[in-house]
């Protein structure tokens, strides 16, 4: 299974154009790695996760199109996770010369709500939509999906991560979320993942209740363990870092690398095989 980061950020970006923190200005001076756009993920190419403002750039950065995509699964409804414009553009008076398949839209009420108030609309998008809430399975050939609760937006509820498993190779990504609340670690069970992709928002800062620093990443992997559900031959990658919480990549792979976890960039490309 093919995993390609289209963004790492959360949703300022790196850098955000209104801040003039030593991050920002680092990441504006020496380019490269340090630019990270807002958080989006293609598993081989026929599933997205999220479609957000930067899409299109990131895209256009790296030589990616979206042509073959079948499956979209989103996450949540908040700005840098789902532009409905962007899936707007979907529409055939857009691309005149190139057929799309049809594409699964899985998502919870407040992205559907959201995509209703755009003015969106499913068939001239060439979208099927699939209301999903957390906790649910559902068959997307060759995939199999299933919902975990998130611990994100919760004056909504509805903030999904989610898992993907092809038959033979399983990722758990994870990405936006806080500290799972008890009960949904009943859901790993039986789970063996091959790969984990989770957010580290907000890095060296102090807990917060709806994102991961490094150290709640760390327990959060450490649960993961205790379950069976890691092992020393699962990939563990972050992502989602927020400008106000690391300093440049450089230094944040380090950090990254003393917790033997990987520090995603925008353009990485991890082939996961079954452990």
């Amino acid at each position: 299974m093919k995993i390609t980061f289209l963004g790492t950020a959360a949703a300022e970006g790196i850098p955000s154009p209104f801040c003039g923190c030593a991050t920002c200005d680092h990441a504006r001076a020496h380019g490269g790695t340090n630019i990270r756009k807002r958080q989006s993920v293609l598993i081989n190419n026929n599933l997205l996760i999220d479609l957000g403002p930067d899409i299109f750039a990131s895209c256009a950065a790296q030589g990616i199109s979206l042509i073959e995509v079948e499956y979209l699964l989103m996450t949540h409804s908040h700005l840098d996770h789902f532009d409905a414009t962007n899936l707007r553009m979907r529409a055939k008076p857009f691309r005149l010369e190139t057929e799309l398949p049809e594409m699964t839209m899985v998502a919870g009420p407040s992205v559907l709500t959201k995509w209703e108030l755009s003015g969106g609309r499913d068939k001239e998008a060439g979208i099927k939509r699939v209301p999903f809430l957390p906790g649910r399975r559902l068959q997307l050939p060759p995939y199999a999906i299933q919902s975990i609760a998130a611990t994100h937006n919760s004056a909504i509820g509805d903030a999904m991560n989610y898992i993907v498993s092809d038959g033979h190779v399983s990722i758990l990504y994870a990405s936006d979320t806080g500290m799972y609340a008890d009960h949904v670690w009943d859901d790993f069970k039986g789970w063996r993942f091959d790969a984990v992709v989770m957010e580290a928002t907000i890095g060296s800062r102090p807990s917060g209740r709806e994102h991961l620093n490094f150290a709640d990443h760390k327990l959060m992997l450490d649960k993961l363990r205790e379950l069976g559900a890691v092992s020393d031959r699962t990939v563990t990658i972050a992502t989602h870092f927020s400008h106000q919480s690391v300093g440049p990549h450089e230094e944040t792979e380090r950090i990254l690398q003393g917790m033997g976890v990987l520090c995603a960039y925008d353009g990485l490309v991890i082939e996961v095989s079954a452990s």
